[in-house]
């Protein structure tokens, strides 16, 4: 609980600078494995079906790639609109990418929520005034990701699977 006098109501030290709604935003696509941690994208706007191919295509193989990671792997995405397109679901099958089947009641699953909350809390002890701050301070964190962050989150995945199971696809500590 914060406390202050009533003449200190406008003191300079009592006052948080927020960056004003609508200076801009930026979105964020990554991917992760148990080989670690590969490419991730920022991007304007929302992410609608066609700039998440263009996305996938630029990243995708190039993240398996650089993690040295077999051809069998499956490809984990929630059940976002632009995830469940038509156009994505062909351009999966014509790569042969396997995807997670999703249950619809648990998009919190995603152990990559996790990376974001850890990001959010590397973001806010940032002094972030524009959107190009944030940009910098996005690239600068992600290209450090603790190898041992990533690893703990997917060994958490069976578990994350088998607790949906057992809740019948609903809600999960996850």
């Amino acid at each position: 609980m914060l406390r202050r006098l009533p003449s200190e109501k406008y003191h300079p030290d009592c006052i948080v600078e927020r960056t004003r709604a609508g200076s801009g935003s930026t979105g964020l696509w990554a991917c992760m494995s148990g080989y670690g941690f590969g490419l991730f994208q920022l991007f304007n706007g929302r992410l609608n079906q066609h700039s998440y191919i263009e996305i996938l295509e630029k990243n995708l193989v190039a993240s398996k790639k650089k993690l040295k990671m077999p051809n069998s792997f499956i490809f984990q995405q929630d059940n976002a609109p632009c995830h469940r397109a038509k156009s994505v679901a062909n351009w999966m099958k014509r790569r042969k990418v396997k995807t997670l089947q999703w249950p619809p009641n648990s998009p919190d699953l995603n152990p990559i929520e996790n990376l974001w909350s850890w990001l959010d809390g590397k973001l806010a002890k940032e002094e972030l005034n524009t959107l190009q701050d944030l940009t910098v301070a996005i690239n600068q964190i992600l290209s450090n990701v603790p190898d041992h962050l990533i690893k703990n989150l997917v060994e958490s995945m069976p578990n994350r699977i088998h607790e949906c199971l057992k809740a019948h696809g609903g809600i999960t500590r996850y």
